[in-house]
């Protein structure tokens, strides 16, 4: 299929059917095709701007092809995870936001992988915590049942895609999976908290997860301080482009810190440290609850947004400030950092 659509794409900037595009990841996954012929498929796939049959096309065959999870819930089920590619590089927040947000009572299903445009990817973070990260099926189904909290190694579940992947390595540029990795986890995810590199993409990434049956969510990119796209996740230095998800409709609008009822902060108290250590010590200070100085409560009320909006999307908390205010007492009560070791002796057992 791909040898029959390339040139249209290139030279009429066609759009690919559903069908079509399903059958060209079937051709990626099949590894058939030369490096040469995939990395142009690619590039005129960015080249062109995915669309948003495209993208569910190519994500849900993705999902296909995986390992799966045979787990349903009756609550909402939540991936929270972001695209990586975006500016304003900050410490591993999702997986923060997420360790507190189930100790908070939300069903996480995490799926991620190491480091790729970050400095330390949430593998890389969860790992040096102590937490197995190469889980088989039932191990997230037991990590699950027992403490809301799974992570789901991508390269251990995306077997097909080993080859694709290795390419995309190779080129070093972006490509439609940085922007699918991201929602391809192969649980039965009902809810979803993600951040993308592009707020121009983030209704679209709204419309993407509808068609693969996410029933509830919030899809966002964070401004810096100036109004600049910076932020793969809700930001604390500037305002924050979302695309609410609930009862099939998609709202798109800004919120900022105050909905949160915290202020704002600065981009220096936020940014990523240069070593895994001061990473992992970012963690544990926000799991201890400690926030002594400014630039530890400015990361304290960043992992307290994006928790907030996790409990949010799964229908734990009616608004974004009761999120706060039950992710502040989780912590309080060394709730989280109890969460932590659950998920360590789950994920090792």
């Amino acid at each position: 299929m791909i040898e029959e659509v390339l040139d249209k794409i290139i030279d009429e900037g066609y759009d690919l059917t559903y069908d079509e595009a399903y059958e060209c990841m079937n051709d990626l996954i099949s590894g058939s095709y030369p490096d040469s012929i995939v990395a142009s498929f690619l590039i005129a796939l960015r080249m062109k701007g995915e669309s948003i049959d495209e993208i569910t096309a190519l994500t849900q065959c993705m999902k296909d092809h995986a390992l799966q999870i045979d787990y349903e819930s009756d609550e909402y089920l939540v991936e929270s995870c972001g695209t990586g590619g975006d500016t304003l590089k900050t410490f591993n927040v999702s997986t923060v936001s997420s360790i507190i947000a189930s100790a908070a009572g939300a069903k996480i299903s995490k799926h991620g992988n190491r480091s790729v445009s970050s400095k330390f990817g949430g593998a890389d973070a969860l790992e040096a915590l102590g937490v197995n990260i190469n889980l088989t099926p039932n191990q997230v189904i037991e990590s699950l049942e027992h403490c809301n909290f799974a992570f789901i190694f991508a390269p251990k579940y995306h077997v097909a895609t080993k080859n694709v992947m290795m390419l995309r390595k190779e080129l070093k540029t972006r490509t439609i999976f940085n922007l699918i990795g991201p929602i391809t986890c192969p649980s039965h995810v009902t809810a979803r908290m993600t951040g993308i590199y592009d707020p121009e993409l983030v209704e679209t990434i709204a419309k993407v997860s509808l068609n693969l049956g996410v029933k509830r969510g919030m899809i966002v990119h964070g401004f810096d301080s100036k109004g600049n796209p910076a932020m793969d996740e809700i930001s604390n230095v500037g305002k924050t482009k979302v695309a609410f998800i609930e009862d099939g409709n998609i709202n798109v609008r800004y919120i900022s810190p105050e909905d949160f009822g915290l202020e704002y902060s600065t981009e220096d108290d936020i940014t990523a440290p240069d070593s895994p250590e001061e990473h992992v010590q970012i963690i544990k200070d926000i799991l201890d609850n400690r926030i002594e100085t400014r630039q530890q409560k400015a990361r304290m009320d960043l992992c307290l947004m994006n928790s907030a909006s996790i409990l949010y999307v799964t229908d734990k908390v009616k608004s974004l400030r009761e999120g706060v205010e039950l992710s502040r007492k989780v912590l309080k009560e060394g709730i989280a950092k109890e969460q932590l070791n659950n998920i360590i002796k789950y994920s090792n057992t």
